[in-house]
Protein backbone atom coordinates (compact mmCIF):
# COMPACT_ATOMS: atom_id res chain seq x y z
CA UNK A 1 0.00 0.00 0.00
CA UNK A 2 1.30 3.41 -0.91
CA UNK A 3 1.97 5.95 1.80
CA UNK A 4 -0.66 8.65 2.24
CA UNK A 5 0.76 12.16 2.35
CA UNK A 6 -0.82 14.19 5.12
CA UNK A 7 -0.90 17.93 4.44
CA UNK A 8 -1.86 18.69 8.05
CA UNK A 9 -1.61 17.03 11.45
CA UNK A 10 -5.26 15.98 11.28
CA UNK A 11 -5.81 12.19 11.30
CA UNK A 12 -6.64 10.28 8.13
CA UNK A 13 -10.24 9.49 7.25
CA UNK A 14 -9.62 5.83 8.11
CA UNK A 15 -8.52 6.67 11.65
CA UNK A 16 -11.39 9.12 12.12
CA UNK A 17 -13.95 6.52 10.99
CA UNK A 18 -12.51 3.87 13.29
CA UNK A 19 -12.69 6.27 16.24
CA UNK A 20 -16.31 7.13 15.44
CA UNK A 21 -17.11 3.41 15.21
CA UNK A 22 -15.61 2.89 18.66
CA UNK A 23 -17.73 5.69 20.08
CA UNK A 24 -20.87 4.34 18.40
CA UNK A 25 -20.35 0.83 19.78
CA UNK A 26 -19.72 2.23 23.26
CA UNK A 27 -22.87 4.36 23.18
CA UNK A 28 -24.88 1.44 21.81
CA UNK A 29 -23.63 -0.71 24.69
CA UNK A 30 -24.80 1.87 27.24
CA UNK A 31 -28.20 2.10 25.55
CA UNK A 32 -28.63 -1.68 25.51
CA UNK A 33 -27.48 -1.98 29.11
CA UNK A 34 -30.01 0.63 30.28
CA UNK A 35 -33.04 -0.27 28.13
CA UNK A 36 -32.62 -4.01 27.56
CA UNK A 37 -30.41 -5.28 30.40
CA UNK A 38 -31.27 -8.93 29.66
CA UNK A 39 -29.59 -8.56 26.23
CA UNK A 40 -26.44 -6.96 27.64
CA UNK A 41 -23.39 -9.09 28.23
CA UNK A 42 -20.19 -7.25 29.14
CA UNK A 43 -17.92 -9.83 27.52
CA UNK A 44 -19.83 -9.70 24.25
CA UNK A 45 -19.72 -5.90 24.07
CA UNK A 46 -16.03 -5.90 24.99
CA UNK A 47 -15.37 -8.30 22.10
CA UNK A 48 -17.55 -6.33 19.70
CA UNK A 49 -15.57 -3.09 20.13
CA UNK A 50 -12.27 -4.14 18.50
CA UNK A 51 -14.16 -6.04 15.78
CA UNK A 52 -16.12 -2.92 14.84
CA UNK A 53 -12.98 -0.76 14.88
CA UNK A 54 -11.10 -3.20 12.66
CA UNK A 55 -14.02 -3.64 10.24
CA UNK A 56 -14.58 0.08 9.70
CA UNK A 57 -10.88 0.85 9.51
CA UNK A 58 -10.30 -1.99 7.08
CA UNK A 59 -13.22 -1.20 4.77
CA UNK A 60 -12.74 2.56 4.49
CA UNK A 61 -10.36 3.77 1.79
CA UNK A 62 -7.39 5.63 3.21
CA UNK A 63 -7.16 9.18 1.88
CA UNK A 64 -5.60 12.29 3.36
CA UNK A 65 -7.90 14.91 4.83
CA UNK A 66 -8.11 18.12 2.87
Amino acid sequence: MATVTQPTSRPTNKLTAATIAAAAVSVAGVVVRNFWPSWYDAETWASLLPIAIFAVGYLLKDEPNR
